[in-house]
């Protein structure tokens, strides 16, 4: 179990870091803190890094070219349900894992929470950014950019290409060592899982999520409120919004990086 005093510091640092630069309103704030601690706690220092990774990269990237992406002005805040459906599967799989005969157990199930949500966030932001109309996934016919199930090929390539920085995060903080962990299984997990995961969460989306058109703007969005407007609302579950599929979507890239994980034995 890490030092509770170091979680601490860590903790407030970032957690400060973060209110500050408006990356988190204040509820997302508590909420991160109440699984910072969970992470940092019952994983350790890798799992926390894997996750504040996700955290600065894919917070930049919402940033990045915002008002051109959503149509309206803003900064990308992150709140209190965003939090818990991106980090608390990751945060009850490090949990768990502590209490295990053999934490290692946990690890893939952990690597692939993380990569799957980390994949999805950036295929989504760096596709909102692509000049080819994003393809829906569920009838592979054109569809406007923010519908749930769009796809493009920036946002796959991102999404691909996120599963190296996850593994490379580990890699740099085990220094390599072969014999800390296997690396090639490492990586292949993190690739896998990233990239499935966010073809999952496009699945899911398409078929379930709820739509919505901005009555001010005219943009296809996955909210409620738009450009400081209700909404109307178009299609699928009023149940299943972004969050949800987010969840579902961490809990399949556990399920996804284990299995891969067992199969290379």
């Amino acid at each position: 179990m890490a030092n509770f005093f170091e979680a601490t510091v860590v903790i407030a640092v970032v957690g400060a870091a973060a209110l500050a630069g408006r990356f988190l309103d204040l509820r997302g704030a508590a909420a991160a803190v109440v699984l910072g601690y969970m992470i940092y706690i019952f994983g350790g220092r890798m799992h926390f890094l894997l996750l504040l990774v996700f955290f600065i990269v894919s917070g930049f990237s919402t940033r990045y070219r915002y008002r051109e992406k959503y149509g309206e002005y803003g900064r990308g805040v992150r709140t209190w349900s965003n939090v818990i459906s991106n980090g608390l599967a990751a945060a009850l799989i490090a949990s768990a894992g502590y209490f295990l005969t053999d934490p290692a157990t946990a690890l893939p199930l952990y690597i692939g929470a993380v990569s799957a949500v980390f994949a999805d966030t950036m295929s989504t932001e760096l596709g909102l950014l692509s000049k080819r109309p994003p393809i829906s996934i569920t009838s592979l016919k054109r569809t406007e950019p923010g519908t749930p199930g769009g796809v493009t090929p920036l946002g796959l390539m991102s999404a691909f290409v996120t599963g190296f920085i996850t593994s490379a995060t580990i890699f740099l903080y085990t220094g390599f060592s072969l014999d800390t962990l296997p690396l090639g299984k490492v990586a292949l997990v993190s690739i896998f899982s990233g990239f499935t995961g966010s073809l999952f969460d496009s699945v899911v989306g398409g078929l379930f999520q709820s739509r919505y058109r901005c009555r001010v703007c005219g943009r296809a969005v996955e909210v409620r409120r738009h450009c400081g407007a209700e909404t109307i609302y178009l299609g699928g579950s009023r149940v299943i919004n972004n969050d949800v599929v987010n969840f579902l979507t961490s809990l399949y890239g556990a399920f996804a990086a284990y299995s891969l994980w067992v199969f290379l034995g």
